[in-house]
């Protein structure tokens, strides 16, 4: 029997990061109350007349930058019908034959560990419907019309994709790419970021595409995955039945309590949304000025400052990519990095420390940890005046202090002790109360030494250099390096 293979795309919309709306002034703030955030724009009132976003169209056009897309200085809004309760016009403005952005694509690692880029379509703007609220007891639903008009881009793949787990690593990125530009902060749990999949299967070889089948309804990277192999399972199984003709192009939903995709309806052709040019809104005219200045305000991307951190600071790869994983993280590493402290003990505290206080904190790692703080703390364990394991213990108390770590350290004796007389002492306590370890190291077991080391630092309550101690021991015991 022929092998099949999956044939993904990927509709993927993202919330612009606007505090307006897309054609007016209306705010764009998650979470206010059913109806609250709306005007006669988004309300559809006759007479009431659209105006585009300027602060959208920066964003949207900073997003098609941001993935190598081609940026038409030309393109018009066009009226997209279809009817429902949650849309008060009986049509979405949108873009149709006439998008802003072609082109382009995103950067993937492979099951193999292979780069590849999936290929997009286009992007194009649009504004988004409202919200349907069914009630759980009772006949009738309920209409918030707050996001009626929020801005959005679609980004829309090629059918590139071949496996769930693709997928997943496609919208990790282009996730990240976004939020890393300021182009929307793609909180799934808020709807600011969506994502569709097109679904179908084939021959595998083959270059022609089988019925596509589209899943709405996926709002987390564990439910794509998820829907994804549900769907193409269910496909794979009809088509080696002989019954892939069952297979009709169709809307479904993700149902993620049964793990089962759902009939919603027949999937509708372009023609029957009764596309035509909205009359209310000029052509969008870009100048190539303002894209090419736009263009230069881009931030060094992700993929391009993982590489660099590796190259200039000599961090693994898997380091470099978790310190990446956010803007405000990658630029907090390097801050600490500029105040002084070495590149790798700032990237290892930044992800020990920095991250684990913001977690708790809840607050930024820049707020969480003071940058020129961490760089101090850093330096001292660097410098052998304060054990790194003492730092460790006092690093909380050492940020919530007030204090400079220097000035927190001498108030509290952490400054380790270099006096050779008091070090001395310290060995020589160690020595005569321990003297199995003695036996055992002048036996040849060496590695007990650890033990000694153990009880000189507890001997000078933790003032002791480690490094000091173990050559003073050695120098007592006279035992050579290992």
């Amino acid at each position: 029997m022929s092998q099949l293979e999956a044939v993904i795309g990927l509709e993927v919309h993202v919330q612009l990061a606007t505090s307006s709306k897309l054609f007016s002034a209306a705010s764009c703030a998650f979470g206010r109350e059913a109806n609250s955030q709306v005007d006669p724009v988004s309300l559809g009132l006759p007479g009431s007349l659209p105006v585009v976003n300027a602060r959208a169209v920066e964003l949207a056009v900073t997003a098609g930058l941001a993935l190598g897309c081609e940026i038409h200085l030309f393109s018009t809004f066009d009226r997209k019908h279809y009817f429902y309760p949650d849309l008060p016009k009986g049509y979405q403005i949108s873009q149709y034959d006439q998008p802003y952005c072609t082109g382009g694509g995103v950067e993937i690692v492979g099951a193999d560990g292979q780069s590849r880029l999936i290929p997009l379509t286009r992007i194009h703007m649009e504004e988004d419907a409202g919200k349907l609220i069914h009630q759980e007891r009772g006949p009738w639903s309920e209409v918030d019309l707050n996001r009626a008009g929020t801005p959005l881009i679609e980004i829309v793949s090629e059918p590139a994709l071949r496996t769930p787990a693709e997928a997943h690593a496609y919208l990790a990125k282009l996730r990240q790419i976004m939020r890393w530009c300021g182009v929307s902060d793609c909180e799934m749990q808020e709807g600011s970021l969506r994502c569709d999949a097109n679904i179908s299967i084939r021959e595998q070889g083959s270059s022609t595409l089988g019925t596509k089948v589209e899943i709405k309804n996926l709002n987390s990277f564990r439910g794509i995955e998820a829907a994804c192999t549900f769907e193409i399972e269910q496909q794979s199984a009809l088509w080696r039945a002989g019954r892939y003709r069952e297979v009709i192009q169709a809307t479904k939903l993700w149902d993620p309590d049964n793990k089962v995709t759902q009939m919603m309806r027949s999937k509708e052709q372009e023609a029957d949304y009764r596309y035509f040019p909205d009359p209310d809104l000029p052509p969008l005219s870009l100048s190539q000025q303002w894209v090419d200045g736009l263009q230069a305000a881009l931030p060094e991307l992700p993929s391009d400052r993982c590489t660099r951190m590796q190259r200039d600071y000599g961090l693994s790869q898997s380091l470099a990519e978790e310190l990446c994983s956010e803007r405000p993280l990658a630029d907090y590493v390097e801050a600490v990095i500029a105040a002084g402290a070495p590149a790798r003990l700032a990237a290892n505290w930044t992800r020990e420390e920095a991250l684990r206080r913001s977690a708790e904190t809840g607050l930024s790692v820049a707020e969480a940890t003071p940058v020129v703080l961490m760089a101090e703390v850093i330096c001292l364990v660097d410098a052998g005046e304060v054990a790194r394991v003492v730092a460790k213990d006092h690093f909380d108390a050492i940020v919530e202090s007030g204090h400079s770590a220097r000035d927190y350290c001498d108030q509290q004796g952490l400054i380790q002790v270099r006096d050779a007389g008091a070090l001395q002492a310290w060995v020589e306590q160690a020595i005569a109360e321990n003297p199995q370890a003695v036996a055992d190291i002048r036996g040849g077991n060496h590695k007990a030494i650890g033990r000694l080391v153990g009880a000189t630092m507890k001997a000078s309550g933790g003032q002791a250099d480690p490094k000091a101690v173990q050559e003073a021991l050695r120098a007592a015991l006279e035992i050579s390096e290992p």
